[in-house]
């Protein structure tokens, strides 16, 4: 008998010290005083916008983002002139030109001067801005920065369409953009918000 009731406190000692430990774990959890949480990311800056009007067309881009315009061709760059967004008009009054032809000559002209052991990127073919409403064919390319950033890695994208289309009076619209291969993916949505707000005027 004397056996049963040491062997009952000893279970019951052990069950209370098991009991206190939970108790004490528990709280713990709950003042996060022990206990390692996530960091939490810092916040994504507010960017603000304002319209550009080009030839034959606007677009919104960031307030402090500087424009340098000189004929038919606009260019945005960010504050460090790293991440580019460029506008290039060209009229052609012979008729409308293939833009498929146009975006490859003019994809491996940049790729000579603005990167170096330049790759092409598997991109899809078309691009719509304008709420769909206009497509444009689209080319990328990746490799060393010749110029922003030399010896970093860096991406490239080039859009091309005729626009108003099927018209003699049409323009070829050239649009590239790009910046550090590491950074492209933060740019890039600055990027998208340009491009989706870009509106042709005329028609």
């Amino acid at each position: 008998m004397i056996s049963f009731w040491k062997q009952a406190s000893r279970r019951t000692a052990m069950a209370l010290c098991i009991c206190l430990l939970a108790t004490a774990l528990v709280a713990c959890d709950d003042s996060g005083g022990n206990t390692t949480s996530a960091p939490t990311p810092p916040p994504i800056p507010t960017v603000t916008y304002q319209a550009y009007q080009g030839t034959g067309f606007t677009l919104n881009y960031p307030t402090t983002w500087g424009v340098h315009a000189s004929g038919d061709q606009v260019t945005f760059a960010d504050p460090v002139g790293k991440n580019l967004l460029a506008v290039f008009a060209d009229p052609d009054l012979a008729g409308e030109p293939d833009a498929e032809v146009v975006a490859k000559q003019t994809m491996d002209r940049l790729k000579s001067s603005l990167l170096a052991n330049a790759q092409d990127m598997n991109v899809p073919l078309t691009f719509n801005t304008s709420e769909g409403r206009v497509t444009w064919i689209q080319l990328g390319a990746t490799g060393t920065m010749a110029n922003l950033d030399p010896g970093v890695q860096g991406d490239l994208f080039l859009l091309v369409t005729n626009f108003p289309p099927q018209s003699k009076h049409t323009v070829t619209y050239q649009i590239e953009y790009y910046g550090p291969a590491k950074t492209f993916g933060q740019a890039n949505v600055i990027f998208m918000n340009m491009l989706q707000s870009f509106a042709f005027t005329t028609q």
